[in-house]
């Protein structure tokens, strides 16, 4: 089974809130099996719309990686995100390269 992964794309707008996401994140993050593969404060985007901020984040399937987005704490944990980021874009992808 292939791995699944979150590309996220945001642009901070108040660094100490976004912090404290990033707090919870990190904790949440690492009880449900994730793991950070990257992280950029200064990505370019050179097509699209994307934020100044670009991670990857690692699971064990894509299934997993999409119920860790719909679960009631991420849901939670994310209010802090909204509140302190804008134009984020979080995509849920499969790690296999099957086409």
């Amino acid at each position: 089974m292939s791995k699944g992964y979150w590309l996220v794309t945001t642009t901070v707008t108040d660094l100490e809130g976004f912090g404290q996401y990033v707090e919870g994140f990190s904790l949440w993050i690492e009880a449900i099996g994730g793991k950070l593969l990257a992280k950029d404060l200064d990505a370019k985007t050179v097509e699209g719309n994307g934020g100044h901020l670009a991670v990857i984040i690692e699971f064990p399937s894509k299934v997993s990686a999409k119920n860790a987005y719909e679960s009631a704490d991420y849901q939670e944990l994310s209010k802090l995100r909204f509140s302190n980021s804008k134009d984020t874009n979080i995509i849920i992808m499969d790690g296999g390269v099957s086409h």
